[in-house]
């Protein structure tokens, strides 16, 4: 009789523990997911007729401000983000830059800041605005990552092993901090300009390589010249490429800009070597990265030519960053000082911008917020608030992408792939670029958030048969949202491009 009632008692106390655990574990499951921004919403429409019909002078400003981490507490390691974790930085290499670009056509003003960082989620691109005064008269403040894989952790995925998170909390809200200061900043500076738009052809053979086919590219580079329109000096450029800051690979620790870093420098400021000589524009350069999905990356098997040593560079190092950064200056900065191209003082500006959600298939990142790795709120239930958008500045054209677009989706070339999981026709068409208007159409990758890879429907794949014949599970998936993604962003920018239009 008693050890019955020891029994009962004994699974009476099982059943409750078990069922506080549940309670607990539903509590931080709605803790983790809550909306960090309840009612936030982009809903932006400007027109460009007013500033048609009512000419007045550009005006362009440029700044830029150190996000260096502070590397002197071996208690507090700095984590690298992009590769694996437990991976500490050692040492800076070179500076990290929050670089900021505002431009103001007498009617609109934009503001756009681009962070040496691996990438920020919706709700850090909430914070910054949120510290931007009423006063700087931004309509609209765009904020982009260059994906940098040699940079410390902004988005908890990277810490010491998979369980922990490697945000520095203190390092988060500096960069925060100095993103919005460097808007500002950039504001103070504004002064009369003139713009021209480049898009110069890059074959991708010795830079970048796609290592998930089919084999597209987005290698062109495409160049805002912002010059003063007496006397001509530049002010500064806004220049775009699709690819990978992670030439120095995964073994590498120590902080640095990579080629997006060496391309502002020598933009400025010219290099030179053995082999030849670049002479700088002065100014200040704004690096936002392109279409960088598939994967488009500098891959250890790519060996790159410095065009000022004439070496060759396959290992991964910092001399390859330099040749990388050093190539594409190369046929920037003749470009630049071509006349073919006239500048103009006055370019309209239209904007269309609008938040939007994005579901949530992927297991790991459901798990992620709960176990306290990964910081980002849901909107509703499996839902992120993510935002996309498309401007028309002169003759050019400006979208938005949350994420690694992949460049098929952008430039064409979505394939109905053999063996991926949704046997459909594809999707996500027409390219965008296609749908954009203007001469030169500038596509910004990670503007604004970061949602992972953006896969089109019809090359999905995480269940066998694998892609054309594959024998393993091809690499994207685990770091998308899922295969909804793709055509619900696709589905975003093609109603605001006809909304601009």
């Amino acid at each position: 009789m008693v050890r019955g009632t020891l029994w009962k008692r004994l699974a009476r106390g099982a059943a409750a523990a078990a069922a506080l655990s549940l309670v607990a574990l539903a509590l931080r499951a709605a803790y983790a997911f809550r909306d960090r921004n309840p009612g936030y919403a982009v809903r932006i429409s400007v027109s460009a007729e007013k500033s048609r019909a009512e000419p007045r002078p550009l005006r362009a400003g440029f700044a830029r401000e150190r996000i260096n981490p502070d590397l002197g507490d071996p208690a507090r390691p700095v984590w690298l983000a992009g590769f694996s974790q437990n991976r500490a930085a050692t040492a800076i290499h070179d500076d990290l830059w929050a670089v900021a670009c505002v431009v103001d056509d007498g009617h609109t003003r934009v503001g756009f800041v681009a962070l040496d960082a691996i990438g920020l989620f919706h709700d850090d691109v909430i914070a910054i605005r949120q510290r931007l005064a009423p006063e700087l008269g931004l309509a609209y403040a765009i904020v982009a990552a260059t994906h940098n894989h040699s940079t410390p952790d902004l988005m908890g995925l990277w810490g010491p092993h998979p369980l922990r998170n490697g945000v520095d909390p203190a390092y988060r809200e500096r960069v925060i901090a100095t993103a919005a200061r460097t808007l500002a900043s950039a504001v103070a500076a504004l002064a009369p300009a003139q713009v021209a738009f480049h898009e110069i052809a890059v074959p991708p053979a010795g830079l970048v390589a796609d290592t998930r086919r089919p084999e597209v590219y987005d290698s062109d580079v495409r160049v805002m010249h912002f010059t003063a329109p007496a006397g001509g000096a530049t002010l500064g450029t806004l220049v775009t490429w699709g690819n990978h800051p992670e030439t120095p690979w995964a073994g590498n620790t120590e902080v640095t800009a990579d080629f997006c870093g060496v391309l502002r420098d020598v933009l400025e400021r010219g290099a030179s070597g053995p082999a030849g000589s670049l002479a700088g524009l002065g100014g200040v350069h704004c690096f936002i990265n392109g279409a960088v999905g598939g994967l488009m990356t500098t891959h250890p098997s790519t060996t790159v030519r410095d065009p000022l040593t004439a070496t060759d560079h396959r290992q991964p190092s910092h001399d390859k960053s330099a040749a990388v950064g050093r190539q594409l200056a190369a046929r920037i900065l003749p470009r630049l000082r071509e006349p073919a191209v006239a500048a103009t003082t006055h370019a309209p500006i239209a904007i269309e911008a609008r938040t939007f959600e994005l579901p949530v298939d992927n297991v790991n990142f459901l798990l992620a917020p709960v176990l306290g790795i990964m910081d980002r709120g849901h909107s509703r239930w499996r839902h992120v608030r993510s935002e996309a958008a498309v401007l028309r500045f002169g003759e050019a054209s400006i979208a938005c992408v949350p994420g690694e677009i992949y460049p098929e989706i952008v430039n064409g070339g979505v394939e109905r792939a053999p063996g991926g999981d949704f046997d459909v026709e594809p999707v996500e068409v027409p390219p965008l670029r296609a749908l954009l208007p203007g001469r030169v159409k500038f596509v910004l990758g990670l503007a604004n958030d970061e949602v992972g890879y953006v896969i089109p429907r019809s090359e999905w794949d995480r269940e066998p048969p694998y892609l054309y014949g594959a024998s393993k599970p091809v690499y994207g998936e685990v770091n998308s949202l899922g295969p909804e993604t793709a055509q619900r962003l696709h589905a975003a920018l093609r109603e605001l491009s006809a909304a601009l239009r």
